[in-house]
């Protein structure tokens, strides 16, 4: 049993050696995620049905963290179906709040330069066109 334990976990260590074929990993939580990704390099607060910054620029290999500090729960969700945090809790003690004084966070790490457009699945940009985000990654 225990040899194959050794043989997944050397499996998943070749996948991720390899690149994993993945663009894109990310974590979510209902407070700090700090040890779980690599350090944010670009930070987006999500409060009053908008992003802040509404565009961040990283470069590759490079992390952003979306923190909820508005007064109900939200996403950070991408455009293209690449990353959907959840339901990131709003700070505070509230009808809505997680009970912390920080909202939940979700980090993303971008593995390849482009474009990546983003939402709160919870206010689609049908509903609230200006509740949008874009992040940038540079090589």
């Amino acid at each position: 049993m225990r040899h194959s334990h050794l043989a997944a976990l050397s499996g998943v260590v070749m996948l991720i050696a390899c690149g994993g074929g993945s663009s894109v990993t990310g974590t979510s939580g209902g407070g700090n995620t700090q040890g779980q990704t690599p350090p944010a390099n670009g930070n987006v607060t999500i409060q009053d049905f908008s992003f802040s910054p509404e565009t961040v620029t990283v470069k590759v290999g490079q992390t952003v963290l979306w923190t909820n500090n508005g007064p109900s729960a939200h996403t950070t969700t991408s455009d293209a179906g690449l990353w959907n945090s959840g339901q990131l809790a709003a700070p505070g003690n509230g009808t809505y709040g997680n009970g912390s004084q920080t909202g939940g966070t979700f980090k993303f790490t971008f593995n390849q330069a482009g474009t990546f457009p983003y939402h709160c699945s919870n206010h689609p940009p049908s509903l609230y066109p200006t509740f949008r985000g874009v992040v940038v990654v540079t090589p």
